[in-house]
């Protein structure tokens, strides 16, 4: 059923500052402001637990079809998902589906 075997945790975050793109392969984190995904595309290594930080005014996802879902994410939260499998994973806020990112898991 799960093409990434994920564990996804909604968690209570407080609000994250947008990072560096020389710094978000460290970060595990991709910040959601200004109806973006900061920074767009985000390189972890197989394992790492990626958190959605929402800093925008309105709720957001962060979506991949038959792989994974946050679900609304309201503002001021946050939602992890965990990535078990290398490859790239395309994913968009179903609620703004403009709004498109990519995991890259090495």
């Amino acid at each position: 059923m799960v093409a990434v075997a994920l564990a996804l945790t909604v968690l209570p975050g407080g609000l994250a500052a947008a990072e560096s793109p020389a710094l978000a392969s460290r970060a595990k984190s991709v910040g959601i402001d200004g109806f973006a995904f900061r920074p767009g595309t985000l390189t972890v290594p197989r394992g790492a637990r990626v958190s959605f930080v929402n800093s925008d005014r309105v709720a957001h996802t962060a979506t991949r079809a038959g792989s994974f879902d946050t679900g609304r994410i309201r503002p001021g939260r946050s939602a992890s998902v965990r990535f078990n499998r290398r490859g790239t994973f395309a994913y968009h806020c179903t609620i703004h589906p403009f709004m498109k990112g990519k995991i890259v898991v090495q």
